[in-house]
């Protein structure tokens, strides 16, 4: 495939991404001339299957990618200084306009794992978005990224662990994820406590790691996590105790 060609075809399919159109995106990767013998065609093809933007749900939870429905949520998470401040310091400000925010999550929602290297859900309980779970930085050849979980609010230690679940359930099982990091700002000693819970160990504290807005500096724990420890019989065990 020459390059005005590959081009053309990255066009066309984030058209159908975005307007959901993922088996028609699936029957035209399959068109391709050499698609029989091509394997960057066929993982662009796995690339495009279903389960990348079908809702994960659990027996309290449910992952679903985040996307241009979840504008008055990211609005109202962002607005809110302790979610934030747990969450992610760093996070860049949101556009005024909505419509223009909309259009920001429209295509995060419609980015591939190899591409964009991150995959963001919103995670509901009983019908409402209480937060998010991001799977950021993936490296492909280390197999590997970074953690992220924010909610809003405190829910009962079954919620955030059950949601940390089904999203390494995934990125273990889908993506190809074997290991996690997790990053903790030092005061967050509840989030350190429910990740303990499912099975991150920490590592160490990176000292003055971040600088904040307002110049000071803070300390990052941070935890990791091998997902092939996750199928084990005390993982198991422990997923029915809870969510069965």
């Amino acid at each position: 495939m020459t390059a005005a060609g590959s081009d053309a075809l990255t066009g066309q399919l984030r058209l159908l991404r975005m307007t959901g159109e993922f088996a028609k995106a699936r029957d035209l990767i399959r068109a391709q001339p050499g698609f029989g013998s091509s394997g960057s065609l066929q993982r662009l093809l796995h690339e495009h299957e279903d389960f990348w933007w079908a809702p994960i749900v659990g027996k309290r939870v449910t992952l679903r990618r985040r996307g241009a429905q979840d504008v008055s949520f990211v609005r109202r998470c962002w607005s809110d200084a302790d979610f934030m401040r747990r969450f992610n310091r760093l996070a860049r400000p949101l556009p005024e306009s909505d419509e223009a925010l909309a259009g920001i999550l429209a295509r995060e929602r419609a980015g591939l794992w190899s591409e964009s290297k991150a995959l963001h859900w919103t995670l509901e309980a009983k019908g409402e978005a209480i937060g998010f779970i991001s799977a950021t930085d993936y490296a492909p050849g280390h197999r590997r990224c970074e953690f992220l979980i924010g909610l809003l609010g405190r829910a009962a230690s079954p919620v955030p662990v059950e949601a940390t679940h089904l999203a390494c359930d995934f990125l273990r099982d889908r993506a190809g994820v074997e290991r996690l990091t997790a990053y903790f700002y030092a005061e967050n000693q509840y989030a350190s406590k429910v990740a303990a819970k499912f099975g991150f160990e920490p590592e160490g504290v990176l000292k003055g790691y971040i600088r904040d807005p307002d110049g000071g500096r803070s300390d990052l724990m941070v935890s990791g996590l091998l997902l092939a420890g996750v199928g084990t019989d005390a993982a198991q065990k422990r997923r029915k105790r809870l969510f069965t």
